[in-house]
């Protein structure tokens, strides 16, 4: 069965089960990196409500599953997941005075979003990178946040220099970027570890991120944390190694260049998830210098 007939036959088992008052849509949605189809069900009166992407569910169906079943945890995931107005008032959103102080920056690879920066403020970054804007959303788990595009933009009537400017000024205030050895990053996520299993308590490699770990790869644009970290460590490559981080390895001279590359192409193709991919190619930071070109 192809996606089109999936698509068709997820909506009129939904419509059905939902019965009147409620509309169920489906929509290609631009991701980092990605093109997927976004399911939303809007009950009348809602102004909000959460999407549900529908990759894992077609794969269910090729793989057996029924269409009772699909749209029965389409419904849960729904019900679990959905927005109530109590919860989450959006007429502050509508304004520019809410939202100022909530936005960051986020760093994503422009050659694999060219579609979704035609609708995005964003600014170029070195020769791979595009930095765009999320807004906040407090009182949500999982770093809940939205993607700032030229409607929000006009309807809060400002420009993308002065939102691209808040959002790196409000990570320098908060101080958001920190730069950590390797060794450290590993502790967090793997509790177990030890300096014994990999050789990194010389601290040759380290991590830059913010605070969270979440989108922590625009850290970079702290450049006096690089400067700070130039001053005292001398030159060093600069490996994007995924959106939510940068990895940054000393070195007197970019002789490895090509190799780290292409180590860093090798874990994009086998280990990141695809929305996680940022950088194809490793960078140079000289001293006094910068970003070698």
């Amino acid at each position: 069965m192809n996606k089109e007939a999936m698509k068709q036959q997820i909506m009129e088992a939904l419509s059905k089960k939902l019965g009147d008052g409620f509309r169920v849509s489906i929509q290609k949605v631009l991701k980092t990196n990605v093109k997927l189809d976004g399911l939303t069900i809007v009950k009348d009166g809602d102004t909000i409500t959460p999407t549900i992407y529908l990759e894992l569910f077609y794969n269910a169906l090729n793989d057996g599953a029924s269409i009772d079943a699909v749209t029965n945890r389409i419904l849960q995931i729904y019900s679990s997941s959905k927005i109530y107005p109590e919860h989450f008032d959006t007429a502050p959103f509508l304004h520019f005075e809410l939202p100022v102080e909530r936005l960051y920056a986020v760093l994503i690879n422009r050659h694999l979003n060219e579609e979704l920066l035609q609708n995005v403020p964003h600014a170029l970054f070195l020769d791979d990178f595009a930095v765009i804007v999320r807004c906040k959303v407090e009182g949500f788990k999982n770093n809940a946040s939205f993607l700032v595009n030229n409607t929000l933009l006009n309807m809060w009537e400002t420009d993308s220099e002065t939102i691209l400017a808040q959002a790196v000024k409000n990570m320098q205030t908060s101080h958001d970027a920190v730069l950590i050895p390797l060794e450290q990053l590993l502790k967090e996520l793997i509790p177990s570890f030890s300096k014994e299993d990999e050789p990194l308590s010389n601290h040759r490699m380290w991590i830059i991120t913010n605070k969270n770990r979440w989108f922590g790869a625009a850290a970079v644009l702290s450049d006096d944390v690089l400067k700070s970290f130039a001053e005292k460590y001398g030159s060093f490559y600069a490996i994007f190694s995924s959106v939510h981080e940068v990895l940054i390895i000393p070195s007197s001279d970019d002789s490895d260049i090509d190799s780290f590359t292409k180590l860093n192409q090798d874990i994009n193709a086998t280990t990141l998830a695809e929305d996680e991919i940022l950088g194809t190619k490793v960078y140079f930071y000289q001293k006094d210098r910068g970003f070698v070109l």
